[in-house]
């Protein structure tokens, strides 16, 4: 009877053990000399629409835009995600995809004209919305059923503002290829 007693306590250890060490996926800095969209190829900048993949493999992939992660998603899938994180809009602090909150309206301005921002809670972006007089509120599981539709205004300004033999490079005024007409922006409050 002590035989499976301790047989039983040690198989426990074991399992509890193991369970400790589940792999822990972490955000990594972005680095604006060097890091590149996964998708779309501009330069990451280390704002708050910055996304990124974390992949089971440890590699990272960087993103400008959270519309960028979800077009890298559709062709990719996620079976090999570990973990994706979004940047808070106004202390930039990265947040898991699935726990942060979002809030969009065609208006808002993003690097890829997608119009989404991340929030680390759902008070702070319902105060955003409130503030701004726009916006729908959504969750990181909402995020699925979102239309991912660009602002074609706001893509076609971008698109003629580069020149021929300009392939790659960006206006670094807003870091995502071309200085917009000044649009009415949201307010940021802090």
């Amino acid at each position: 009877m002590k035989k499976i007693t301790l047989s039983l306590a040690i198989v426990m250890i074991i399992l509890v053990l193991s369970a400790c060490g589940a792999k822990k996926y972490e955000p990594q800095a972005i680095n604006e000399a060097t890091d590149k969209c996964a998708v779309c190829n501009m330069q990451v900048k280390d704002d708050q629409f910055a996304t990124q993949a974390v992949l089971k493999d440890g590699k990272s992939l960087k993103f400008d835009d959270i519309g960028c992660y979800n077009e890298w998603k559709s062709k990719n899938g996620t079976e090999q995600v570990g973990a994706t994180f979004v940047r808070d809009y106004h202390s930039k602090e990265w947040i898991e995809l699935e726990k942060a909150y979002y809030v969009y309206d065609k208006s808002f301005k993003s690097p890829m004209a997608y119009g989404i921002y991340s929030f680390k809670d759902k008070a702070t972006a319902e105060k955003f919305i409130a503030e701004n007089g726009k916006g729908k509120l959504m969750t990181g599981s909402e995020l699925g059923s979102h239309t991912w539709e660009r602002n074609s205004d706001k893509m076609k300004h971008m698109k003629d503002s580069h020149k021929p033999g300009d392939e790659g490079k960006q206006d670094m005024k807003d870091g995502h290829g071309g200085s917009e007409a000044k649009k009415e922006e949201p307010k940021v409050a802090h």
